[in-house]
């Protein structure tokens, strides 16, 4: 994790000989380990060290040489297969030098033949061209304006906005965007106007007369070798790949590194993979997991129990949160100045974040990207057994369907079989009808008078709204779909773990895991009345016996979040609305449909949860909008929110 930063002026007019130190000291956080700058008339490029692996202790940026300028935030996966084609010894040599290597036998091709987490900028000052970069799956982030005669970047948006000329503006639309929830992303990625996240798996050129073009280098697809094997080759290359996913992000860290722990499958088989490797260097991983108390016996999916099945296991060094009476509204400022987004905003994520950091960790790894990746959890897999013609297996699935959930005939063909055998398009009519032919945007809190330009404008499309039962896709076309708005988003998450000085890292949302969890045939997802069957099997001899035999479902991050939100949402709700005076907050949101969502909540009805993390998102864009504006205004130092 580190930070870059440039700025590159088309017309040759000369940058501000300061400008690159401010960009670089707003994300300071990125850069405990140092910070340097080059400047050469129109053109300036920077670069902040956070030393996470040892090879870290080797950079040595921004690299000038052969007329040209290189500044990179990036973990290079295939650095010694890359070294040995490019005819070169990598012992004692930074990443950046190798990718530099790379640049120059390959040029922008070089980025198809990276993996690891990247995002890098190579200026050419004496043409006054840049080309950007950002890895496939976007773990890495670089935010980018074009301005009158000038393109900059940055790590992130603060970044940007030390800049003269960047604007300093909410985007309406960008923010409807958000609360429509469309199916399609893009092609806003930030809340700012004029301040752009470049899309994972796509580079940005700027020509010599300011032309900027981006271009995709990479899609989620299955990787042909990966394509119509038998099972045992699936099984063999699921454990390889994951082993290789999680051991490239902890076989070189300085510090004992971090995990977001729920003991499930996706964090377990980080935790099972990376426990060895850790307890070989002489440390164990922090494993911070948020729970429910021991004596909590509410019917809530806690991660307790499962988490603590690896808690003797060697290597793990497994630490609780336990909600007391922290609330998503404390301090809620100070994530959005961590983050310059109010994306994925929580009251448990901070305080597991805090946790790592002060066990000195640099490096937090999380499960995100199991689901919809290697460990899909599709639904409807039962029938679509069905679906199939293979009536005999389906009655052995059936029958074992039922021993893993205990549900009976009834409720297994609602849950299971029903929905694969429906037309998507009968489903997305049973959802008008449930919410009694209302357009789904008018469940949205959104101002309707922005709604209604956003889908006349045809910025959004009214019947491609995010529904609870998705109508759009299914099985690997909806898993495909889900990886294509992964690559659209802005790292707010990865922003948000700087904060607290650490280097964010998901082994799930990584290429080689992509590519070959697109070839996994529909056979060995499901098996054995079982969802996750690859893994059961291909890890068998790493987890503990307790997940092994868990049935469906996930535990929840947040267990306590229903109690946490009913305690001050509501609340929240008629202050800002009573605060609005100047009706600001209405040109977004709907205060009434906000009202609403909160009216009579049953902490039993799981439509109610559902509608109280949509109460929750609203009060939190709004306290966005509240904080963004008057930061603006100069009402808040705008320096102790940049970095609380």
């Amino acid at each position: 994790m580190s930070a870059i930063a440039g700025i590159v002026r088309f017309d040759g007019a000369a940058i501000d000989p300061r400008a690159i130190d401010r960009m670089l000291a707003a994300m300071a956080r990125r850069g405990p380990d140092g910070a340097n700058a080059v400047m050469l008339d129109s053109v300036g490029i920077g670069h902040a060290l956070m030393r996470v692996n040892r090879e870290d202790w080797h950079e040595a940026q921004p690299i000038a040489d052969d007329g040209l300028l290189l500044a990179a935030d990036l973990r290079l996966d295939n650095r010694d297969a890359l070294a040995s084609e490019l005819g070169i010894d990598a012992t004692g040599m930074a990443d950046s030098t190798i990718l530099f290597a790379a640049w120059r036998r390959w040029g922008a091709d070089c980025v198809d033949r990276l993996i690891g987490d990247f995002a890098f900028a190579l200026v050419d000052p004496a043409a006054r061209t840049l080309l950007l970069a950002r890895d496939p799956l976007g773990q890495r982030g670089v935010y980018w304006h074009c301005g009158d005669g000038f393109l900059a970047f940055a790590s992130e948006p603060k970044g940007l906005w030390a800049v003269e000329g960047v604007p300093r503006r909410l985007s309406d639309a960008a923010m409807g965007k958000r609360l429509l929830s469309p199916v399609d992303p893009g092609p806003e990625t930030t809340l700012f106007e004029g301040i752009e996240s470049l899309p994972g798996g796509a580079t940005l050129r700027l020509g010599e007369g300011g032309q900027v073009v981006v271009e995709r280098y990479w899609v989620p697809h299955a990787a042909t070798c990966h394509v119509g094997h038998d099972d045992a080759y699936y099984v063999e290359t699921y454990r390889r790949i994951v082993t290789e996913a999680v051991e490239c992000r902890v076989r070189r860290t300085l510090r004992s590194p971090a995990l977001l722990f729920s003991g499930g499958f996706d964090s377990g088989s980080i935790a099972a993979v990376a426990a060895p490797i850790v307890a070989a260097q002489g440390r164990r991983i922090v494993a911070v997991c948020s729970a429910l108390a021991e004596e909590d016996v509410r019917p809530v999916r806690s991660a307790r129990a499962a988490a603590s099945a690896f808690a003797d296991r060697e290597g793990i060094d497994l630490r609780w949160f336990v909600r007391r009476d922290e609330t998503v509204l404390d301090d809620i400022e100070a994530l959005f100045a961590g983050a310059d987004d109010c994306a994925g905003i929580s009251h448990v994520r901070p305080h597991l974040f805090a946790m790592a950091a002060a066990s000195g960790a640099r490096l937090v790894m999380d499960g995100h990207g199991g689901d919809y990746t290697v460990n899909p959890r599709d639904a409807w897999a039962l029938g679509r057994v069905l679906r199939r013609g293979d009536v005999r297996r389906f009655v052995r699935e059936f029958h074992l369907r039922m021993l893993v959930t205990g549900l009976g005939v009834v409720r297994t063909v609602r849950n299971d079989v029903l929905g694969a055998l429906l037309p998507l398009r009968l489903i997305a009519w049973q959802q008008v009808i449930r919410r009694r032919f209302l357009p789904a945007w008018r469940l949205r809190a959104i101002a309707p008078a922005l709604a209604r330009v956003l889908m006349s404008s045809g910025g959004v499309h009214a019947g491609r709204l995010r529904q609870p039962m998705p109508v759009h896709a299914r099985w690997e076309a909806l898993r495909r779909h889900r990886l294509h708005r992964i690559t659209w988003a802005a790292p707010a998450m990865t922003n948000l773990a700087a904060r607290y000085g650490m280097d964010l890292t998901r082994p799930f949302h990584d290429r080689r895991v992509v590519e070959f969890a697109l070839a996994i045939p529909a056979r060995l997802t499901f098996r054995d009345g079982r969802d996750r069957y690859l893994a059961r099997i291909a890890l068998a001899s790493l987890l503990p016996p307790r997940l092994l035999a868990s049935g469906p479902g996930n535990d929840a991050e947040e267990p306590d979040f229903f109690r946490m939100a009913a305690t001050v949402v509501p609340d929240a709700i008629r202050s800002l609305r009573a605060g609005d005076n100047a009706g600001r907050l209405a040109r977004v949101l709907d205060f009434d449909r906000l009202a609403d969502e909160v009216a009579d909540i049953d902490e039993a009805r799981l439509g109610d949860h559902r509608a109280l993390y949509r109460a929750t998102f609203g009060v939190a864009l709004a306290r966005f909008i509240l904080w963004f504006e008057r930061r603006n205004d100069g009402t808040i130092p705008a320096g102790r929110n940049q970095e609380p």
